[in-house]
């Protein structure tokens, strides 16, 4: 999904100019930065509802592929949103890497490298924990009290990588909290979010963005 958030009316002659950008966001991510679970992923998705939040004139380039891992997008994410000259890039990745096993002491490593290699471009990063993953229906039939250590530990892992990249965090743990008495913030599958969780993101990262 790659898209600008703004778009400049021209005549349709060969010498309109191009649109000028306020600035550039990058959302590096996965399922849920690609908009599984809402109706309209290109415009109902939570970086592209950031996006607009951000500017009237944001030009965003949504790299979340369903099912990445910090890995992937490693390979597949960060080479894109290195050219891009980003201002602002919005990093969400916990959740594949903690259902596919993958080691924590290799899911932290593999995580500082993403974040350094973003830093790198100048931009302000800006990179979400894990949330509270006994709030979602799709983990029911998982031991409740290890999900909460789990969940703990891998955000402490992820706040350590954070600090040591200079980077931001958006606490989703906290803030995505409110799950609790809003379950229309989940779409159906117990798992992604619906348009109305997809705002809530959005506004999250909004107000760490911009407090």
């Amino acid at each position: 999904m790659l898209g600008g958030c703004a778009s400049s009316a021209g005549t349709g002659t060969a010498n309109t100019a191009p649109p000028t950008y306020a600035l550039t966001y990058v959302a590096v991510g996965a399922s849920d930065a690609y908009g599984i679970g809402t109706d309209a992923p290109a415009y109902e998705s939570w970086p592209s509802v950031l996006a607009g939040q951000l500017s009237d004139h944001t030009h965003l380039l949504n790299l979340g592929i369903p099912g990445a891992t910090v890995a992937e997008a490693q390979r597949t994410e960060a080479p894109i949103a290195t050219t891009a000259h980003p201002d602002i890039i919005t990093v969400w990745l916990a959740l594949n890497d903690y259902a596919a096993k993958v080691p924590l002491a290799t899911y932290q490593t593999q995580l500082g490298a993403l974040l350094s290699t973003l830093v790198a471009t100048g931009a302000r990063v800006y990179v979400g924990n894990m949330p509270d993953l006994t709030l979602l229906p799709y983990f029911a039939d998982h031991d409740q009290t290890q999900l909460r250590a789990d969940v703990a530990t891998w955000n402490a892992a992820i706040d350590s990588v954070i600090a040591g990249a200079g980077t931001h965090l958006v606490d989703i743990h906290a803030d995505f909290a409110e799950l609790a008495t809003h379950p229309e913030y989940l779409s159906g599958d117990g798992l992604h979010p619906s348009p109305a969780g997809a705002q809530r993101l959005a506004d999250y990262f909004a107000a760490a963005i911009h407090p």
